[in-house]
């Protein structure tokens, strides 16, 4: 049995004023068309760095503070004509940003090739995200082929928040956060059927030395 997840998916909750809330930040709140089309990057970021934020001074989350993150996190995660399709461009980013939080962070980055052959095993990609969710880390997820996943939009940027499997021989399920929304897809199917592939991006809070 597998089973990991961020400590408090709660931080990542955006209320509205009638006690509704959003799983995450959604790039259709951003004001330009451009924006809503190609951002789910910065987005993606921003529920990253609102997370550690909340880490650090835990309070309810509205959508005028989430936005403010995702406009800030535009000018540094910001998509070209293809948007933000490598990792690079995520990651080096959300490095201008990561001064601002309260504490130092180090990136942890999964990259899966589009060529199979090249690409890391399904254990291999769950021993990453476990150790995400074991230092109480989201995971950025860039998946620019679905592959066989009906429930995945491709070329696009979502935020993991945890991973689980029953038993050996079952699916893998990730869950994540996007438009709004939380869902879970077969983590394994992806990997085995995706064409372009993608990848993955935590970040990694200093282990705290023994006294």
């Amino acid at each position: 049995m597998i089973k990991g997840a961020i400590h408090h998916p709660e931080y990542l909750h955006i209320h509205d004023k009638g006690g509704a809330f959003a799983y995450g930040s959604d790039q259709e709140w951003y004001p330009m068309l451009w924006q809503r089309r190609a951002g789910c990057g910065p987005t993606t970021a921003s529920n990253l760095m609102l997370y550690f934020q909340q880490k650090h001074n835990p309070r309810l989350l509205d959508k005028d503070e989430a936005l403010h993150m995702m406009q800030e996190l535009w000018k540094l995660v910001t998509p070209g004509i293809m948007g933000v399709h490598l990792l690079s461009q995520f990651t080096k980013g959300v490095e201008v940003f990561l001064p601002k939080l309260p504490s130092a962070l180090t990136e942890r980055t999964l990259k899966i090739p589009k060529a199979r052959e090249k690409r890391p095993s399904l254990s291999q990609v769950v021993a990453f995200l476990i150790a995400a969710f074991a230092s109480d880390s989201p995971v950025a997820f860039l998946n620019l082929s679905k592959g066989s996943v009906p429930n995945l939009d491709e070329w696009h940027w979502v935020t993991l928040v945890a991973i689980e499997q029953e038993g050996e021989d079952r699916p893998v399920y990730a869950t994540l956060y996007d438009a709004s929304r939380r869902w879970k897809i077969d983590l394994g199917l992806w990997l085995e059927t995706t064409t372009r592939g993608g990848g993955f991006v935590w970040y990694q809070s200093p282990v705290p030395a023994e006294a």
